[in-house]
């Protein structure tokens, strides 16, 4: 008998602990935004920060409505010497479903420059219980007064060298063995470009191009590093490669840049609490390395004879260089633009598998969707599957004697890694290129060379010397990056095959949250290469191309492709740092530039300078985050007044702009540059009118909406045509801009303004004449006004002037988005074939065609439906957002049952802890729901309800538009919804 009682209590206690396993728990936890998964070295710089996590469902979406009742924090110091007090702090259990932006509600800050660990628990609804704690997650902070400690140390100097090109430095030091070393923290800038090494060891491999680009005099950006494991007692040495990078006056001409130099300090803490500290001072010593050149434009020349591999190691000696005593060098920011040395506080370029994760995958369905729907693959490169990091050539050719050609199948940028061998000082030639050269008129075949034209004054060319070792060599570029497809050799001293080169990604480092894939090839390609275009030009700031003599954080750019790469990407971080790169060039009259950083050309193009507010307003949409309204509300406000006092002088008829609705396709004109710079004028007084509700900024709502309302009827009043209804000269542009903007057409006009845009399209067989502004805004614009079936037709179309044309012309097939729509038939002037401000059609897919809209109130699921007449040109969609609460998943399906006409299948997917409505439209115009189903149940029908709450749906029919809304918590639903 106590046997059986014995087994049985045994029985009960592990089914107890398997329920509890499956309890919904906490995962993917942030901290001060950083994903705390995929951080090795994780560095908070905030004394009260914020946590945000996620909820499993333990891969079980049909589990359903789970949500948060409670959570508890625990967080505590972590000692790094005997003198240390230890800080503890318990949230207790706080009853709340809040699961992001938790703030951190201990009475004391935390204590700067120190390590901490924290972990959390939750309690949900199903059931009623505690998950497990999470595993302990470990982090330091920074120190918060970074600049005041870097600058009032006498003994700590920026070094380099006047005299020679000094890009490599090195110190040997002491560590005693008096106690054992608990903690090592370095705080390091090198400008240009820097690499940092210990002992030999390069601390961060993958790190590449540091730190970020910024208007130096103002931010120089310092980073940190934990070296703890990398000293030991007795001799260390620590080694520093500088590059010019975008200090460098061949850049951007700026004569009061000058050599690289570096700012560096160790702070070593020893158990028994004693300290010491390894300074950047003239105790240094430096070299020219075997870099003789280094360029972002122009490449690098490297002269692997001049490679010493010791070089940071302690007891190094070289007879072969002139190693000499480093420089002190000014300080690259300045008193009186109150510079400031700060912490790089957004993640940083990375080279290969480190700099791109994975959060969203649907790589294998990718494959079979396309075979079940009897879909060509997809051109250029996936990352999907991890290969995208770092690319392979698909194929290399010999145009001529001595030169291979490899052919990368994908528009990237980073450089490309080749192994060599040869005999001692032969030099190694490579070039890169976007293309290759034109066809010749006469045959019309390409002669098989790159074409470098549209690289302006941007050689990227790249030079090695081999220092002869029999085993071979690898040479990979260390201080310059390039945009293409294209790779040359010349003068290899071996015949190369495929297998001798591989090419590392280069961007910031992100995260892919965002899939989405359609029934559409079109559609398809266009997602591929709006993807591989952003991730092209995130180099920690975002810029508008990455081949040529630009490659600069030009605002219009910045501000026309911020929502879709929000939803592609995750860049919080990446784009805080934008906005404060944009507000330490405003000036005191809140003017901004056009360009950041080193911004000029002040005050901007109101198409570019609203950046600053657009920026602003999508990172909160995106990750419900009002602290950054408030960050930035101000010099929000204070460039909208600038704008304003503009327009004071000139009204909206002649307010000023640079720029218009830049480039439209040839040979289309321009529209009314004035009607296009009071677009954005008025698109930045609504943004800030939103903003100021969402603050509760009751007063700057009420003279803002008024404002607003004053800047609408005058643009009508000086922009519409009385005589010919229509705005402006009649031009696409002028329409979709007018009737993008609330309030502005009235209703008496709206019909009419509409039918003449639709009718235009239509004289041009359904093409756009738009410009970049002005793109931006036709596809939401036509999907929420009944033309949804025109919108997919003009983004499916192939011929000239559209998106698939990029990829489907006589002459070069596309991987990314081109500058120009017409871009075999420019020049090389201007003919980017990697720009991303085309890109911003991408927001579409997901916020239409996907119907997936984030809010602070819940997640609204409404795609839009094409007719039953045009359904063949998207029949299937498929879309993945990873979101701050977890995967929002849509996909469907029209008409698969063959027994039931006139259906749409959507199976959707809702995270745990949030709310959801999925609205469906009509199939058809006059069409009604005449069923609707969820997993083969019904739960409305119209014989028997107009709203009805059948297992816990609620259900609703509006009778003015027969949208049906049912509402919904987390889990996967599988609808069905039948119209006649």
């Amino acid at each position: 008998m106590p046997r059986l009682l014995f087994n049985f209590g045994l029985f009960v206690f592990i089914l107890g602990c398997v329920a509890h396993a499956q309890l919904p728990s906490p995962f993917d936890v942030r901290i001060d935004h950083y994903k705390t998964g995929s951080i090795h070295d994780l560095v908070i710089n905030t004394p009260r920060p914020r946590f945000s996590w996620k909820i499993s469902n333990n891969n079980e979406p049909s589990q359903r409505n789970i949500e948060q009742i409670a959570y508890q924090i625990q967080l505590e110091s972590i000692k790094v010497s005997a003198k240390d007090n230890l800080f503890q702090w318990d949230s207790g259990r706080i009853v709340s479903t809040q699961s992001i932006h938790v703030p951190y509600a201990s009475r004391y800050d935390l204590s700067a420059g120190a390590r901490y660990r924290f972990r959390l628990r939750i309690w949900t609804s199903i059931p009623n219980e505690s998950s497990e704690w999470t595993e302990w997650i470990y982090f330091r902070t920074a120190i918060f007064n970074l600049n005041e400690y870097l600058t009032d140390n006498a003994n700590l100097l920026w070094i380099g060298s006047t005299k020679i090109n000094m890009n490599e430095l090195r110190k040997e030091f002491l560590v005693p063995n008096t106690s054992p070393v608990r903690s090592a923290i370095v705080y390091i800038s090198g400008i240009g470009y820097y690499q940092f090494y210990i002992n030999g060891y390069n601390v961060d491999p993958s790190r590449k191009l540091d730190p970020g680009w910024t208007t130096f005099e103002i931010r120089t950006l310092v980073a940190t590093f934990d070296v703890t494991s990398n000293i030991s007692a007795g001799m260390n040495a620590v080694g520093v490669k500088l590059g010019n990078g975008w200090y460098s006056g061949e850049q951007l001409g700026i004569p009061t840049y000058g050599p690289p130099r570096l700012l560096f300090t160790l702070n070593i803490t020893f158990q028994n609490g004693e300290q010491m500290q390894v300074l950047s001072d003239q105790t240094w010593s430096g070299r020219q390395g075997s870099i003789l050149r280094d360029s972002v434009y122009n490449g690098e020349s490297y002269d692997a004879r001049n490679e010493r591999v010791d070089w940071a190691r302690p007891g190094f000696n070289d007879s072969l260089s002139a190693w000499i005593m480093a420089d002190s060098l000014p300080s690259p920011v300045s008193e009186a633009r109150n510079g400031q040395l700060v912490l790089q506080d957004m993640p940083p370029i990375r080279a290969g598998f480190d700099a791109l994760h994975i959060e969203t995958d649907m790589s294998n369905h990718e494959r079979d969707y396309l075979k079940s729907m009897n879909l060509k693959y997809i051109q250029g490169a996936s990352f999907r599957d991890g290969r995208g990091s770092v690319l392979k050539p698909i194929s290399v050719s010999q145009p001529t004697v001595g030169i291979h050609t490899f052919d990368l199948g994908q528009n990237m940028v980073g450089w490309c890694r080749v192994r060599l061998r040869g005999l001692r000082g032969v030099g190694v030639y490579f070039r890169h290129a976007e293309i290759l050269a034109q066809p010749l008129h006469s045959t019309g075949q390409s002669t098989g060379g790159i074409y470098t034209e549209n690289l302006r004054g941007a050689t990227q060319f790249d030079t090695y010397i081999l220092r002869g070792d029999p085993n071979g060599e690898i040479y990979e570029p260390t201080f310059t990056v390039h945009g293409f497809r294209y790779f040359q050799v010349s003068g290899a001293p071996n015949p190369l095959t495929v297998d001798d080169v591989e090419c590392p990604v280069v961007h910031s480092e992100t995260v892919l949250k965002g899939n989405f894939i359609s029934s559409s090839p079109i559609i398809n390609q266009i997602q591929h290469n709006i993807q591989w275009g952003q991730l092209s030009n995130i180099m920690s700031v975002p810029t508008d191309c990455p081949q040529r003599d630009e490659r600069r954080g030009w605002m219009g750019d910045a501000a026309l492709s911020v929502n879709e790469a929000l939803y592609n990407f995750d860049l919080i971080k990446f784009y805080v740092n934008f906005l404060n790169l944009i507000c330490d060039v405003q000036q005191s009259n809140g003017a901004i530039p056009d360009v950041v950083p080193n911004g000029g050309g002040y005050p901007a193009d109101p198409n570019w300078g609203t950046a600053l507010p657009t920026i602003t307003w999508q990172l909160y949409r995106h990750y419900n985050d009002s602290q950054i309204l408030s960050t930035y509300y101000d010099h929000v406000r204070a460039y909208v007044e600038n704008i304003r006092g503009g327009y004071n002088n000139t009204g909206l008829v002649n307010l000023a702009y640079q720029f218009g609705d830049w480039v439209p396709p040839p040979p289309q004109p321009m529209t009314n540059e004035h009607l296009i710079a009071s677009f954005a004028f008025l698109h930045d007084v609504s943004i800030l009118i939103n903003m100021s509700q969402v603050l509760g900024k009751t007063a700057d709502s009420q003279a803002y909406s008024a404002f607003y309302q004053q800047l609408a009827e005058e643009f009508h009043r000086v922009f519409f045509n009385t005589a010919a209804n229509y705005y402006a000269d009649g031009m696409q542009s002028a329409q979709v801009l007018a009737l993008a903007l609330p309030n502005v057409v009235p209703e008496n006009a709206r019909v009419t303004v509409f039918n003449h845009l639709l009718s235009d399209i239509s004289a041009k067989n359904n093409h756009v004449s738009t410009g970049i502004v002005s793109t931006a805004q036709l596809y939401p614009l036509l999907s929420d006004n009944g033309h949804h079936d025109l919108a997919v037709e003009l983004i499916s179309s192939t011929t000239y002037p559209s998106y698939g044309y990029m990829f489907t012309n006589p002459y070069e097939n596309a991987t990314t988005i081109w500058e120009l729509w017409d871009a075999p038939s420019e020049g090389p002037g201007m003919n980017s074939r990697n720009h991303i401000m085309y890109g911003s059609v991408g927001a579409w897919f997901y916020s239409h065609l996907a119907g997936i809209d984030l809010s602070s109130t819940g997640i609204t699921i409404r795609p839009r439906m094409v007719s039953e007449t045009k359904k063949h040109l998207l029949s299937k969609i498929n879309c993945q957002l990873s979101t701050l609460y977890g995967l929002v998943q849509v996909s469907y399906t029209r008409d698969e049952r063959d027994t039931v006409a006139n259906s749409i299948l959507m199976s959707v997917i809702i995270p745990p802890n949030t709310q959801a409505k999925v609205v469906f439209e009509p199939l058809f115009p006059g069409s009604r729901c005449i069923t609707l189903l969820e997993d083969n149940q019904t739960i409305w029908s119209l014989a028997s309800a107009e709203f009805t709450h059948v297992r816990n749906f609620a259900v609703e029919r509006d009778t003015r538009t027969d949208f049906m809304t049912v509402h919904i918590g987390s889990g996967r639903y599988e609808f069905q919804v039948v119209w006649q």
